[in-house]
């Protein structure tokens, strides 16, 4: 299994544990974003920083909710970050890796 496929495995996981809760219909806090992908909120911030990892917009209420796609980030970021890639390079590689599935998926 590829590391896409197993962050993707991961977060669709979560999602289907979590479908009928309240959190899983408006989003992960940055705590349970970050509990999740096991890292700590100063890391996700971190990523935020750097741009690896997109902050999402605040909601009605102030506070910033993860959802599917930037879990999704998190999770590949950090398990690069875990195989020994450096943090400046993660960007730049999965940038190309999402534009390698778009041109796979073009149906030209």
């Amino acid at each position: 299994m590829t590391t896409r496929q197993a962050s993707v495995t991961a977060v669709r996981s979560l999602e289907m544990s979590c479908e009928t809760t309240h959190s899983a219909l408006n989003g992960f806090t940055i705590d349970r974003a970050a509990a999740f992908a096991g890292v700590s909120v100063a890391m996700l911030r971190h990523y935020h920083r750097r741009g690896l990892v997109a902050e999402p917009e605040c909601d009605s209420y102030g506070s910033r909710r993860y959802r599917r796609a930037e879990l999704l980030r998190l999770v590949q970021v950090r398990t690069l970050a875990g195989a020994g890639v450096p943090l400046t390079e993660i960007g730049d590689l999965l940038d190309y890796l999402a534009h390698v599935e778009r041109v796979l998926d073009d149906p030209r």
